[in-house]
């Protein structure tokens, strides 16, 4: 009796493993062979090839097993000892305006005042018609005290107004036309987070820092849709040739997320985009509703998703905008803020941060400077004790930390999102300076969070930054040098990470933090096929060889969308 009762319960359960294990003889579409591939799960955790069904990886382990469920139709790719990764999640980017950035000057190559002058008059020379010349990728270290002047601006171009904003994104440079367009002047008041910039005798220095560029870029006339879209494609078409097949958006609105649907409406989204709002205490009610409303649509697929919303609690060190616990240490006599500051009240920013955790939005937080990272944690803390969540919220940057912080990560189970770019040592003198030797110890913490627990999450922050290539970051991350080798012993080295740990950080981390770690960012069977070939196995090569790293295929969603690799 117990038998017949059991037996219909056995038959449906061996039905249900039949139906949803992978099927080891049925034909793969995509086939990876004579490899070595990183599955992701340890520093020995490496198989011999791959098969892919559809968009999903079918069977993962060496090249006879794979041989096995190769058919007449499957496309068989010999990768003759090269390193097969998962796709790289870059979980902190501005994707829309790094898509417009390749249309404007860019100088994260240049390397001095004359270069950037250089290329101003080139572009401007090339593009007759554009009524602004905007761009992007300037260095604070550039110019003696951190900061550039309009006079450079205007010995390159007069007749147009210019606007530049530097690498972070947190700064801006305009020339005379721009101010005089925008009505800028002496008497030109502004008390908003941020500054614009004066001289000893109270003239505007053509820089604007925060909020203060909105003086200047709020006359730049808008770009159509069109215009937006075709910036999209060139930014997909760069994604693909650096392996990145995933990305957490940090910026954004209702708009930017329709362009991202009517491209993936088009079937020409080869990218998994996690759309983000942002958010501020400017938000208004309505506003709150249609984000809201866009989040439950979208709901949790793994193409596009709208369930982020982004803070931005500070600025950054090297215009001493970013919120400190203690004051910087290469002020000038003129400032009036000696701890920078935060972006909006305390107790509001908490309450927000609670309001949208509680209806289900997962919350990023911009925080640079240590009060602002304190100050974040406290505001999670306060959210998930209110709400009774989980939410995995997190803060991004955190390029300096409070020591008694560190352990809160893990404790609160916030997750932190950081850019190794950032570190990259050839740019961070003005930064140091305004942080000091005494916290110097805690710059772009990695070991340090990661040893107390964090989880790490990695990305670029493009086009916040000097390269979105993946690749340069894991060669920061690893040796904290350049790529020329500086400093030799690394920029504090006690804070350099291993290639497995950077590794884990840009693939595992981003589809952790978008709660999806059980369907991306590893190679195992049933995990979505988003794969990247690499010309160098950065787990053997002299780490200093890691910026050399190619990238020779990329693989999204079962598809190749990138190949120079020679079959």
């Amino acid at each position: 009796m117990k038998f017949r009762v059991a037996f219909p319960f056995i038959f449906c359960f061996l039905l249900f493993l039949t139906r949803c294990s992978p099927k080891h003889n049925e034909q793969a579409d995509l086939a990876f062979i004579n490899g070595r591939v990183w599955t992701g799960t340890d520093s020995s955790s490496f198989a011999e090839a791959l098969s892919v069904k559809g968009n999903i990886i079918s069977l993962v382990g060496s090249t006879d097993e794979i041989k096995k469920s190769i058919g007449n139709e499957t496309k068989v790719i010999d990768l003759k000892g090269k390193l097969l990764i998962p796709g790289f999640n870059d979980a902190h980017i501005h994707f829309l305006s790094g898509s417009i950035g390749l249309t404007e000057v860019d100088f994260n190559n240049a390397n001095s005042i004359g270069e950037v002058v250089e290329l101003i008059k080139k572009f401007a020379k090339e593009n007759p018609d554009k009524l602004w010349i905007t761009g992007r990728g300037w260095q604070y270290t550039m110019f003696k005290g951190g900061l550039p002047s309009k006079e450079i601006l205007d010995s390159a171009i007069k007749d147009r107004p210019v606007f530049l904003k530097a690498y972070d994104g947190h700064s801006a440079w305009t020339n005379s036309a721009a101010m005089k367009l925008a009505k800028v002047t002496k008497v030109t008041p502004f008390t908003e987070f941020g500054e614009l910039v004066r001289d000893a005798k109270g003239e505007p220095t053509g820089v604007f820092k925060e909020k203060a560029m909105g003086l200047i870029s709020s006359h730049i006339p808008p770009l159509t849709k069109g215009e937006k879209l075709a910036a999209l494609r060139k930014g997909l078409a760069m994604t693909a040739s650096l392996g990145i097949t995933s990305v957490g958006n940090c910026s954004g609105n209702t708009d930017e997320f329709y362009l991202y649907k009517e491209l993936l409406k088009k079937n020409e989204l080869n990218l998994r985009v996690a759309a983000a709002f942002s958010v501020g205490a400017t938000t208004t009610p309505g506003e709150i509703k249609a984000y809201s409303f866009l989040k439950d649509s979208a709901g949790r697929n793994h193409r596009l998703t709208a369930r982020n919303v982004k803070f931005v609690l500070d600025g950054v060190i090297e215009s001493h905008t970013a919120g400190m616990l203690e004051p910087y240490s290469n002020l000038s006599p003129q400032e009036t803020l000696p701890a920078g500051s935060l972006s909006m009240p305390v107790e509001k920013y908490r309450n927000l941060v609670a309001e949208f955790d509680k209806l289900g939005f997962q919350v990023y937080t911009h925080a640079i400077g240590d009060r602002a990272v304190h100050e974040a944690l406290n505001a999670y803390e306060f959210a998930s004790k209110t709400n009774h969540t989980n939410s995995r919220n997190r803060i991004e940057h955190i390029e300096t930390i409070s020591p008694v912080d560190l352990p809160r990560f893990a404790a609160l189970g916030v997750l932190p999102s950081m850019e190794p770019i950032h570190a990259e040592p050839g740019t961070v003198s003005i930064w140091a300076e305004g942080v000091g030797k005494k916290r110097l110890p805690y710059s772009f913490a990695w070991a340090s969070i990661s040893k107390a627990g964090g989880h790490l999450v990695f990305s670029s922050d493009w086009n916040a930054c000097v390269s979105v290539n993946p690749i340069r970051g894991l060669h920061t991350a690893v040796t904290r040098r350049t790529i020329g080798g500086e400093p030799k012993e690394g920029w504090v080295p006690e804070q350099k990470i291993s290639i497995v740990h950077s590794l884990t950080a840009y693939t595992q981390g981003g589809a952790f933090s978008s709660f999806e770690e059980n369907s991306k960012g590893k190679i195992a069977p049933g995990y979505l096929a988003d794969l990247v070939v690499l010309s160098q196995d950065l787990f053997t090569i002299d780490p200093m060889k890691t910026h050399q790293t190619k990238v020779l295929m990329t693989i999204f969603d079962g598809k190749v969308i990138y190949e120079v690799f020679d079959k």
